[in-house]
């Protein structure tokens, strides 16, 4: 579940986690990308998202473990209804589950957080849907091989001492050069003991509205751009009026509140892990627990 790129008046504190602090949120991680990797496999033509929700409500449960989505509010919405995100095709973010049954060719994001004994760990990832014999779209394949270039990237160069935007430019620079969307109404952010923490990490850099920062050892932070099949009126490349890029993709609220879809109606992927920033570089908290194919069946 995203964050939203708000401005504020000081920059907020950072917390640095102890390797003991990393040790829980890398249990916690393991445990939300095995559910997120269950889901992944349940994704077959015909199954409900609720049906999927359940499933990862149960292990969850079996597991010890809160669902993080499950009753949380913001900005005065009603509480969130389910325990996760399952988003199709033009839905980017906080799609709520439920009796919508999944069909071939569908773009499914799915995001999966949770808290395990005190601390949280969020992921996601998008699939497309098949039966094994029918062509997916080829557009909508390489919409979500980009979106994860995308994120590929930011864990390519996550290292200490780099600041945060020059990452997310070069992120922003990787999805101009795929020909897609970008989203800059969520952005990713801290995570810890609480699902939303200082920073805000965006996937882009032009006219973002909140603070630079320093990456250190110790940071954790879930990472993750949203790419669409559409774009917006503007340039590729190039900032438009308002100063954020001109070919972002505008976005719109569906009348639950919650779900988060491209003006356009055009497809769209959301693509998270949960990281940790080391002496080097960074580590995945959330692996995945399955290999996701080329053809993304």
């Amino acid at each position: 579940m995203t964050g939203r790129p708000d401005a504020a008046t000081t920059p907020p504190p950072i917390t640095r986690r102890t390797p003991g602090e990393i040790d829980a949120i890398r249990c916690a991680g393991a445990l939300a990308a095995s559910i997120l990797g269950q889901l992944a496999a349940a994704g077959q033509p015909g199954v409900t998202t609720g049906a999927l929700d359940q499933i990862a409500h149960d292990a969850m449960k079996d597991a010890g473990a809160e669902p993080l989505f499950l009753g949380y509010s913001q900005r005065g919405a009603r509480p969130f209804p389910a325990s996760t995100c399952i988003s199709i095709n033009d839905e980017i973010v906080h799609g709520i589950p439920g009796p919508r049954r999944l069909q071939v060719g569908d773009v499914v994001s799915i995001d999966v957080g949770l808290r395990f004994d005190g601390w949280c760990a969020d992921n996601a990832l998008t699939l497309l849907v098949s039966d094994g014999r029918t062509a997916i779209n080829p557009r909508r394949v390489e919409l979500v091989r980009a979106n994860r270039r995308v994120l590929d990237l930011a864990i390519q160069l996550v290292r200490p001492g780099t600041m945060w935007l020059e990452i997310a430019g070069a992120l922003e620079r990787e999805t101009a050069e795929s020909g897609f969307g970008l989203v800059t109404e969520y952005v990713g952010h801290g995570i810890g003991r609480t699902l939303h923490e200082p920073p805000k990490a965006p996937a882009y850099a032009t006219g973002f509205s909140g603070y630079d920062f320093c990456l250190e050892p110790g940071m954790v932070i879930a990472v993750e751009p949203m790419l669409t099949e559409g774009l917006g009126d503007g340039p590729i490349g190039e900032a438009g009026a308002d100063g954020l890029p001109a070919w972002r993709m505008p976005v719109r609220l569906l009348e639950d509140a919650w779900t988060v879809a491209t003006r356009d109606g055009s497809a769209a992927c959301h693509e998270e892990h949960t990281i940790a920033i080391t002496d080097d570089g960074c580590e995945i908290l959330t692996p995945r627990t399955v290999e996701i194919p080329d053809d993304l069946r």
